[in-house]
């Protein structure tokens, strides 16, 4: 019998062999009992009109981010099991967002300031830094704990990226490189992957990586190619570089699942993909996968399902009923001996596992 990795699923094998024995003792990818939850639910009080709440987790803490100009911080209290505020002033200036979760750090902004806020446990935040002359908006960070470098970037040609070798927990200038406007890309999405910077340039059809020791040296490592193909929501998730990408054929879009090396030099496709619209909920989004230890399983969320992969590359999946939104889902996390969290239109969709 020959042997084919896409049919690499526990009832092919299974059947294989003639159905003997347990297919249960195979691992079953659970069906989850799926329920809504909104920002009173992390402890938040409404501000205007306001509903947006999202998710992060950095390995060691999670977070519930209300994007409202309201002076707290939602986070998962682990000796009592529940979603707890915590006082945060910075926040009062004005809306956060999270530019980077990972390697036990929380990088944020506040919006329309040119500060870095920090933290580790996602209760106390520091001003961990300042970007001097910076123009229009900081959009996307990193952090390599290995080198203890951070990275910032703006969306403005001649100031793209910021970075620092200095404590999160202390308000020093970031060093801004590119000035020139061309040296340094802008970045629409970036990430920290095994002792690389990795981004996807601001023209989508091109990835670039650099080394922390050297954050102002960027090397294009995937360029833009012939096929017009584009990439979006790079993310790295235990071991393996994840990121999305899309080509508009025929008046529609044709999106795939897809492993980078750990070099950034080549990119291979998975067995999910789905041709229709770029912002539905059954693309196969990175922003969507974490890793759960104990399955020795990737997993991802989209549209009414849960897909699991022990290789990132081959993925099978269980419909989940409740796991339904109007809009795209924008990140995921699972919190241990609680369950997991899915971003969705105004919402978080939580299963109990």
């Amino acid at each position: 019998m020959s042997y084919d990795k896409g049919f690499n699923n526990p009832l092919a094998i299974w059947t294989a062999f003639g159905g003997r024995g347990n297919l249960k003792r195979l691992f079953e990818i659970p069906s989850l009992n799926w329920q809504k939850l909104y920002y009173y639910d992390f402890g938040y009080s409404s501000y205007n009109s306001e509903r947006q709440i999202s998710v992060y987790d950095n390995g060691q803490a999670q977070i519930a981010v209300y994007y409202a100009k309201t002076p707290y911080m939602s986070y998962f209290d682990k000796t009592t099991g529940q979603w707890t505020i915590a006082d945060v002033p910075w926040w009062s200036y004005g809306e956060p967002q999270i530019l980077w979760a990972g390697d036990g750090v929380f990088l944020a902004k506040i919006t329309g300031f040119s500060n870095i806020i920090a933290s580790f446990d996602g209760i106390t935040w520091h001003n961990g830094g300042y970007c001097e002359n910076a123009q229009n908006a900081m959009t996307v960070g990193a952090y390599d704990a290995g080198a203890g470098c951070g990275i910032v970037s703006f969306w403005y040609y001649k100031s793209p990226l910021y970075y620092s070798y200095d404590s999160l927990t202390e308000r020093t200038a970031w060093v801004l490189v590119g000035s020139d406007g061309s040296s340094v890309p802008v970045f629409s999405s970036l990430t920290a992957h095994k002792g690389l910077f990795v981004g996807i340039t601001s023209s989508d059809t091109e990835i670039a990586k650099a080394n922390p020791s050297s954050p102002g040296v960027w090397t294009i490592t995937i360029p833009e190619d012939q096929d017009e193909t584009s990439y979006i929501y790079l993310k790295s998730v235990h071991e393996k570089l994840f990121v999305m990408k899309w080509r508009y054929i025929d008046g529609t879009f044709h999106v795939n699942l897809c492993v980078i090396n750990d070099d950034a030099t080549q990119v291979t496709e998975t067995n999910l993909s789905y041709v229709g619209d770029l912002d539905s909920n059954n693309t196969p989004n990175p922003q969507n996968i974490i890793w759960m230890e104990s399955w020795g399983k990737y997993a991802l969320f989209n549209e009414g399902m849960l897909y699991v992969s022990e290789d990132g590359l081959t993925w099978e999946g269980v419909e989940q009923s409740g796991l339904t939104s109007n809009q795209s889902f924008g990140g995921a996390i699972y919190v241990p001996d609680d369950g997991f969290y899915v971003k969705g239109n105004n919402c978080v969709h939580y299963a109990p596992y």
